[in-house]
């Protein structure tokens, strides 16, 4: 026999699981539906019927389908943030590492076109820095460039990306060193 103070412990985990099972079934139902029709086209109603749920139990965890994606972007966001350092060559392999890790919730996200997203929440972590703008000039650099790659498809390897953003920026930084006046005759 439980005594009462298991008996909490159990409901509370009961619930804790229900409240887990009933997020992943709102989040599959965003992105099924998303397999069979533009983001733009999904509504709230859609997915509430899709994943099973009450519609309070949906609005009572999400306000809208944007804060379900959010929601299904947050391990990958995460694990990017939480790789971050002072390198901007580490982070950019990090970016690219973890973005082809999760390249099926990349696509979605793009394909939602709330790719911006990823940008501001890197952004972000560096708001009260004081070289808030250099990171935020390179968080752009980088961040431009993996999308172009995931738009692409994500050709070859990470190491082969790596080398073509490496590549670039060396072009970038022999423009700059010509100075202002060369700058526009110099596009690479």
């Amino acid at each position: 026999m439980l005594t009462p103070e298991e008996r909490i412990q159990v409901l509370k985990n009961n619930s804790v699981t229900l409240h887990t099972e009933t997020l992943t079934c709102i989040k599959n139902a965003l992105l099924s539906l998303m397999n069979e029709k533009a983001y733009d086209e999904i509504t709230m109603t859609e997915i509430i019927r899709r994943s099973g749920a009450s519609r309070g139990g949906v609005y009572n965890n999400y306000k809208d389908k944007d804060e379900i994606l959010m929601d299904i972007c947050q391990e990958p966001i995460d694990e990017a943030l939480a790789a971050l350092t002072n390198s901007i060559f580490d982070n950019m392999e990090a970016t690219f590492r973890i973005g082809k890790k999760y390249e099926p919730t990349v696509r979605i996200i793009i394909a939602a076109g709330l790719e911006h997203e990823f940008l501001r929440r890197m952004n972000k972590r560096f708001e009260s820095k004081s070289a808030s703008f250099y990171n935020v000039l390179w968080n752009g650099m980088i961040f431009n460039a993996f999308i172009e790659w995931a738009r692409a498809g994500m050709p070859g390897t990470v190491e082969e990306a790596i080398e073509k953003v490496n590549a670039g920026l060396k072009q970038v930084a022999k423009t700059i060193q010509k100075g202002p006046r060369n700058q526009a005759q110099q596009t690479p």
